[in-house]
């Protein structure tokens, strides 16, 4: 009789959808994982005749996929949920996000807020994120708190007060993430200014110098709303994509939020570079910012993710109604039902994640050799049955509360929807605390 290998985890008795290259799915799949890596996948027999786990679990039919990938958020933000709504950005954020992030956003609110954020990605499925905003040194304690995969950086912001103090200060404190988290097996740091309005053109040259110079993605926002794009052209005789573009900042290792107001020129140049794009639709509705034009960008052949924007302009984390709209979103826009297909999206909120974020060969599919970032779906529920297209229900049906497992790095950090890593209970009263604060201001 031929000795088992040891393995630490295999998850069996489900659909596996590997999110590969043909898009492989297994039916009774198993995976099997060890450390932090997927060794082997296949039919749940062969998986268990061929491997000896410390742990079992079994699925009961449920879907095995790959983590979601939210390549953009502002974790800390959910202490302002819900407080300022209706509202367009610009005065969603001159008359009560700065303000509020001024008083309020500190060492301590920020931890606070990233860990009950990162408590609600998990509960929803998410297993990396990439996030932009202050104190993120707390965000990446949270996410290593957490158990969740993060890409931090500090957001930077010149157009209030010295512009060189204020890069100094920025280059400083992503020195010291670099340090702090250089043996984290979670969390990676980027370069993020926050757009092309907010910062000067010394600022982002400079910020995508630091950038090339420690390999780090370069991160900003991007022709996010038609005012932000008339005053640039009004200004500088051109789009905010083509002055990036002038002033050398986009490439491949460019990642681009939101992209809403984009001209066939600008979707070329952003295909000519490489450059990435976070597609934010929830937060796009709700802020009236318009619709981004996916189809345009899939035709160019530009790389798609979707990111959920913060808690504060969303209202929540979930990815799977950020799938749900984007792909509805893109179709009743071009009244055309078939473009953004629901494989398509769901592609875009895994893989496409994970190449935005230059993390393609280590997440976002699940493939021999990759990192275990898993969630595991319950199927057995009225609104998920039956099943003729899994890719149509994920897109379509699924929520973040279906998501009954989520493993990272290997890891088993929610269980039967429990989260194991940490007290999401004392994360939620803390950041109870400091609303009652925030309503007295």
């Amino acid at each position: 009789m031929t000795q088992k290998e040891r393995v630490d985890l295999i998850l069996y008795n489900g659909v596996v959808l590997t999110i590969n290259d043909s898009d492989e799915i297994i039916d009774d799949g198993a995976v099997a994982i060890k450390e932090n890596q997927i060794i082997d996948l296949g039919k749940s027999e062969d998986i268990k005749n061929k491997y000896e786990a410390k742990k079992e679990i079994d699925v009961n039919h449920g879907v095995i996929m790959p983590g979601l990938v939210n390549t953009h958020t502002h974790l800390a933000m959910s202490i302002f949920r819900g407080l300022a709504d209706d509202l367009s950005l610009d005065k969603w954020w001159n008359e009560h996000m700065f303000p509020a992030e001024e008083k309020f956003i500190n060492k301590d609110s920020a931890y606070w807020g990233s860990l009950l954020s990162c408590g609600e990605l998990i509960l929803s499925g998410t297993t990396t994120f990439c996030d932009m905003y202050f104190f993120e040194k707390e965000t990446g304690y949270a996410a290593e708190k957490a158990g969740i995969r993060g890409i931090i950086g500090e957001g930077i912001v010149s157009e209030f007060g010295d512009e060189k103090e204020i890069f100094a200060n920025k280059m400083e404190l992503t020195a010291g993430l670099l340090d702090k988290f250089k043996e984290s097996s979670l969390v990676l740091i980027a370069i993020e200014p926050h757009s092309c309005y907010t910062c000067s053109k010394e600022i982002l040259i400079k910020s995508k110098r630091f950038a090339d110079e420690n390999d780090l993605l370069f991160v900003t926002h991007l022709s996010e709303t038609k005012k932000e794009v008339e005053d640039i052209k009004n200004k500088l005789g051109m789009s905010p994509v083509e002055y990036l573009d002038k002033i050398g900042v986009l490439d491949e290792r460019t990642l681009a939020a939101h992209c809403v107001w984009l001209s066939g020129e600008d979707i070329e140049i952003l295909k000519k570079r490489g450059v990435k794009v976070s597609h934010c639709p929830n937060s796009n509705m709700k802020l009236a910012s318009g619709v981004a034009p996916v189809g345009k960008l899939f035709e160019g052949r530009v790389t798609v993710s979707l990111g959920t924007d913060g808690s504060a302009s969303n209202n929540n984390l979930d990815m799977f109604s950020e799938m749900s709209n984007a792909s509805k979103l893109a179709k009743v826009s071009t009244l055309n039902p078939e473009i953004v297909s629901a494989q398509e999206t769901v592609r875009m909120a895994t893989i496409n994640g994970a190449k935005a974020l230059g993390m393609e060969k280590e997440i976002g599919s699940l493939e021999i050799g990759k990192k275990a970032d898993i969630i595991v779906l319950d199927f057995n529920k009225p609104h998920l049955v039956p099943v003729y297209d899994y890719y149509s229900h994920l897109v379509y049906s699924v929520s973040g509360n279906d998501v009954q497992f989520c493993i990272v790095d290997g890891k088993v950090i929610m269980e039967n929807r429990k989260i194991l890593s940490f007290d999401i209970n004392k994360a939620m009263d803390k950041v109870k605390e400091i609303s009652e604060k925030v309503k007295a201001f």
